[in-house]
C-alpha cells in the first residue's frame, strides 16, 4: 500500500513539474530569427534526408518513441530507413518546421499553428513527454548539412525554436486533455 502511495505522489509531482515548465514561455531574439532564416535557406533542399535522419536517431536513442508509432512498432532499423510511412511523416514534420519559419516574425501565427498541432496529436494519443525530444534530434540531423557555418549560436537558435514550438504544442495538447490533473 505504501508503494502505491509513493507512486501516486511521484506521478503528481512529475505532472506538477510539467505544468510548471509551461509557465515560462520561451521566446526568440531578433538574432535567433536572423540565424534561423539564413540557415533554413541552406537546409531546405535536404529536408527529406534531415527528417529521416532525425527520426532514425530519435528511435535509436529513445526506442520507446518508436513503439509509440503504431506503423513502426517492432520494425527493424533497415526496414524503417526505407519505409514510405517514415519518409512521409518526416516530410510532414519538416513541413511544420518550414511553416513555423514562414511565421517566425508573427509569433501569434506560429503559436496558433503549434497549438493546433498539439490538439491534433491528442487524437493519436501522442505522449506529452515525447514532444521535447525532437529538438535535439533535429539539431543532430542538420549539423552535417551546415558544417561549414556551424556554431554554438546556430545550435542554440535551433534549440530555442524547438523550445518555442514544443511549448505551444504542449499547450494545445493540454487544452485538449483538460482532464490532466495536477
Amino acid at each position: 500500500m505504501g508503494a502505491l502511495e509513493s507512486k501516486v505522489f511521484v506521478c503528481h509531482k512529475e505532472k506538477y513539474q510539467e505544468k510548471k515548465a509551461l509557465l515560462v514561455e520561451p521566446t526568440l531574439s531578433e538574432k535567433d530569427l536572423d540565424i534561423l532564416e539564413t540557415s533554413w535557406g541552406k537546409l531546405k533542399k535536404d529536408i527529406s534526408k534531415v527528417g529521416v535522419v532525425m527520426f532514425m536517431n530519435l528511435f535509436q536513442t529513445h526506442p520507446e518513441v518508436q513503439d509509440a508509432f503504431l506503423p513502426f512498432q517492432q520494425l527493424a532499423k533497415e526496414d524503417m530507413e526505407h519505409s514510405a510511412i517514415l519518409r512521409s511523416h518526416a516530410l510532414r514534420v519538416m513541413g511544420t518546421v518550414d511553416k513555423c519559419l514562414a511565421r517566425i516574425r508573427t509569433p501569434e501565427k506560429l503559436q496558433t499553428l503549434m497549438r493546433e498541432l498539439g490538439e491534433r496529436h491528442t487524437n493519436y494519443n501522442a505522449r506529452y513527454d515525447f514532444v521535447d525530444l525532437v529538438g535535439s534530434q533535429f539539431v543532430y540531423a542538420i549539423k552535417p548539412h551546415l558544417e561549414d557555418c556551424w556554431s554554438k549560436e546556430l545550435e542554440d537558435a535551433w534549440l530555442q525554436l524547438f523550445r518555442v514550438m514544443s511549448y505551444h504544442m504542449k499547450k494545445g495538447m493540454q487544452s485538449q486533455n483538460s482532464v490532466i490533473t495536477y
